[in-house]
């Protein structure tokens, strides 16, 4: 669908919602004898499919059976449903139930194939008074060829019968191409692909403007199986929607089963169709947060309505859809046969192309940047994903210069800001020509998109132009209740004016601290607010703000590009703040703990064994190895020529810097620093020398004192303190 959305109008305080556009829909289904009974069943289905599935309440569907007219009595169209809105769930309920009429014709009812009375009966419905200037569309499902060689109606000569029936559906289709009628047959069986062909070609054949998928064509399938899923296909192809892929299972009897289907980011309406062929088989919505929905009623800005449910077609049409990975639960009581279940999503996005210009009010000649948004009735749309199959442009036009087009692009170069921002920006030079009246239009197209045209108008700025504007407005995100502050910074190069100020496209939840600002003369930069307000729900809020003269004329704008989210309740900042606790302990105790392992086993003297001697180079009179476990110092006394081991008392001894162990006296003295083969005095005459196990490397050196046996240590694989915990 093409949308030429332009600059917002300057009287409008803001545009209407943007809503799907609706279709008048009539589906002809084939009732000749050459079907089957399942070829029917198959048939209603699919035309309960269309009937249940549109999105747009101001639609309208009717469906007509054909056959032939042989004689008295006979008619070869059938009207089962009228001409039908649909825009409650009974409406579409009713839609649903009428279908059920749709039979196999016998021969005593006319069971040939008319398609020249059934597209004559269809253009006869698409004829009546339409204030809503309705799209129409037309389905043709037939599995046969035009036969009605025993209708009389044609003819007295049995052979030119379907000669002169081929003439009359030739002048049908030239009255459905001037009147702007789409036909989309589909074919199964033995249906003639050629004839079908002529059918979409003959009627009016660019619904969505340059959208190849869109155009009517003729589809033939091997069989009526697979009606249901060709014919909603083209349903969504010719009402300009998008449609998603197909999701079926088996559902057993008692048994539930769950299928998966997407709502893009860029549907503003969707319909979840599910064919369900037993109508006890119970459907249950749960949305992406995993939340089930009402089948009628609003929840999270979204409006439901369901229809079918008693049917073996069942459809939940959606207003706002809540876009990601959805979920319908299928569930069959006991004793229902085993049933093959599908859904299948048809959205459209009613979008609008906001425009923004870097002056509004531009002198021939000037450069002028060119920025333009999508916009949903919700937010804006930001998302490249979301934004990668669709075609941004935009065209200038006015007084006195022929229209020209405006390249746009989102590549962060040149006039663009940012690249992939879902801004799409372009650069324009004003022309020298130009008089009076100035129009920007943007245009975006792409499968599933639907728009408005809402042309912006503004003029050439003259010689009384003495105002220039600019405005900023940061990005920001905030929560319900809080503000935004901005800035209008103002050139005036004549006496004090008032100017206007106000938000346009901007949900009523946001409002302004102040909608008049006084421009001083010279320079001046005023500042504002926008408020959002308490109850405001979370999402990206868009549109922009205009800065107006006196004479009500846009002199500067800005897009508004506000992301509200609520606080965070206190009980889920408690736990975050309790996760990243346990994150950082996590990260940090083992490091803690191999520090305060790596200082224990640093200072640890178990290998520390002291020699007592009368004199130094002589044989030791006593020998103490440093107990285990005693800490990072241990005590001993000097009695009687003996090194005696002591709980607290006496001589201290631990390890000091590399290979020195530290002494200190039974008054608390320091002594000199103890290294091995280097005895110290004490202070009652004797010596005290050291050997030290660790300092050896494992017996690569001989002890200072004692044995020249290897060291054994008593501590290699003694545990220590916290070594548990690593």
């Amino acid at each position: 669908m093409t949308t030429a959305a332009a600059l917002f109008p300057t009287a409008a305080q803001a545009a209407p919602p943007s809503d799907v556009k609706p279709v008048r829909v009539v589906i002809l289904v084939d009732e000749s004898g050459s079907l089957k009974d399942q070829d029917v069943k198959r048939e209603r289905a699919a035309a309960q499919l269309i009937a249940l599935s549109e999105l747009s309440p101001r639609s309208q569907v009717a469906v007509v059976g054909f056959g032939s007219s042989n004689g008295p009595g006979q008619s070869a169209v059938d009207i089962v449903c009228p001409l039908t809105g649909v825009e409650t769930a009974q409406d579409r309920e009713s839609l649903g139930r009428c279908v059920e009429r749709l039979r196999l014709r016998g021969t005593e009812e006319g069971n040939d194939t008319d398609h020249a009375a059934a597209l004559e009966q269809a253009l006869d419905i698409m004829g009546k008074p339409d204030d809503q200037q309705r799209a129409k569309i037309v389905f043709l499902l037939t599995d046969g060829v035009l036969d009605v060689r025993r209708s009389p109606q044609y003819g007295a000569d049995e052979q030119a019968r379907n000669a002169n029936a081929q003439a009359q559906i030739t002048r049908s289709l030239g009255d459905a191409k001037q009147g702007q009628v789409q036909i989309w047959p589909l074919g199964f069986g033995s249906a003639d692909k050629s004839a079908l062909d002529a059918f979409a070609a003959g009627g009016w054949t660019q619904p969505c403007g340059d959208q190849r998928t869109t155009t009517p064509t003729a589809r033939v399938v091997a069989t009526s199986a697979d009606v249901e899923r060709s014919l909603l296909e083209a349903f969504a192809y010719a009402r300009c929607a998008g449609i998603e892929k197909s999701v079926s299972d088996s559902l057993d009897a008692g048994a539930t089963v769950d299928l998966h289907v997407n709502i893009p980011i860029i549907a503003t309406d969707g319909s979840i169709v599910v064919v369900k062929r037993d109508k006890r088989i119970q459907v249950t919505y749960f949305d992406p947060d995993g939340a089930q929905v009402p089948k009628q009623g609003e929840m999270k800005e979204s409006t439901f309505q369901a229809a079918g449910e008693a049917g073996p077609v069942e459809s939940l049409r959606i207003r706002n859809p809540l876009p990601g990975q959805w979920r319908i639960q299928l569930k069959s009581p006991p004793g229902v046969s085993r049933q093959e279940v599908s859904a299948t999503v048809v959205w459209q996005g009613a979008l609008r192309a906001s425009i923004s210009l870097s002056n509004p009010r531009p002198r021939p000649g000037e450069r002028v940047n060119v920025r333009l948004r999508l916009q949903t009735r919700t937010g804006t749309i930001t998302d490249p994903a979301a934004l990668a199959g669709l075609r941004f442009s935009a065209r200038m036009s006015g007084d006195g210069f022929q229209e020209a087009p405006v390249e746009l692009g989102d590549t962060g170069e040149g006039a663009d800001r940012a690249q992939g921002d879902g801004e799409y920006s372009g650069q324009v030079v004003i022309p020298a020509t130009a008089t009076g009246a100035l129009t920007f239009a943007g245009k975006v197209t792409g499968p599933g998109v639907a728009g408005d045209e809402r042309p912006y108008a503004t003029r050439i700025a003259g010689p009384a132009d003495h105002l220039r504007a600019q405005v900023e407005l940061p990005a920001v995100t905030v929560e319900p209740g809080g503000t935004v502050a901005g800035t209008v910074r103002v050139t005036n190069d004549a006496a004090p004016v008032q100017l206007g100020l106000r938000l346009v496209d901007v949900p009523g939840t946001v409002s302004l601290s102040a909608q008049r600002l006084q421009a001083a003369t010279g320079s001046s930069e005023q500042g504002f607010e926008l408020r959002v307000a308490p109850g405001a729900g979370r999402g990206a809020v868009g549109g922009s703000i205009q800065v107006l003269d006196p004479a009500g004329q846009v002199v500067a704008e800005e897009f508004v590009d506000v992301d509200v989210q609520p606080p965070t309740p206190l009980w889920q900042r408690a736990l975050q703040a309790l996760l990243i606790i346990l994150v950082v302990l996590a990260l940090v105790l083992p490091f803690l703990l191999a520090r305060r392992r790596a200082r224990r086993r640093a200072a640890d003297p178990s290998e520390l064994t002291l020699h007592l001697f009368d004199r130094p180079g002589e044989p030791y009179i006593s020998r103490l190895q440093a107990p285990l476990g005693e800490g990072p110092e241990f005590t001993f006394e000097v009695g009687d020529g003996r090194l005696v081991r002591t709980y607290g008392s006496g001589y201290a001894v631990r390890r000091g810097q590399g290979r020195t162990v530290l002494v200190r006296d039974p008054s608390g003295r320091e002594l000199d620093p103890l290294v091995p083969g280097r005895p110290i005095a004490l202070p009652n005459g004797m010596y005290l020398g050291v050997d030290d196990g660790r300092a050896r490397g494992g017996g690569a050196e001989q002890p200072a004192y004692g044995a020249a046996e290897p060291y054994q240590s008593r501590t290699t694989h003694r545990p220590m303190p916290g070594d548990d915990l690593l």
